[in-house]
């Protein structure tokens, strides 16, 4: 697995002041995604905007609720009931690497 280009392009859609990453990934995700050494398993959770397998996997938990977020396109306080209640059994990630 690769963790760490995982994280690396999550935390880059929200992160970047610039806003063209995060519309490239919202109209074309698999474009966007070919510019990182992701497995399949990876690209898919990406693309599929699979939370919890992404968190299950170990993407960094605050960078992940960024992403969620920016994509949801909803304000913290209100996305956060829901991106909690969809993680709550999962646990506590692993930070293998």
């Amino acid at each position: 697995m690769s963790l760490y280009q995982t994280n690396k392009a999550v935390k880059l859609l929200p992160h970047n002041n610039d806003t063209e990453p995060l519309r490239r990934f919202k109209e074309e995700p698999e474009e966007y995604l070919k510019g990182f050494d992701l497995t399949d398993e990876e690209r898919q959770g990406l693309m599929d905007r699979n939370y919890a397998k992404l968190y299950s996997m170990g993407v960094q938990p605050f960078i992940l609720q960024t992403f969620a977020c920016k994509l949801a396109n909803e304000p913290l306080i209100e996305f956060m009931p829901k991106y909690t209640a969809l993680l709550k059994d999962l646990g506590s990630p692993s930070y293998e690497t």
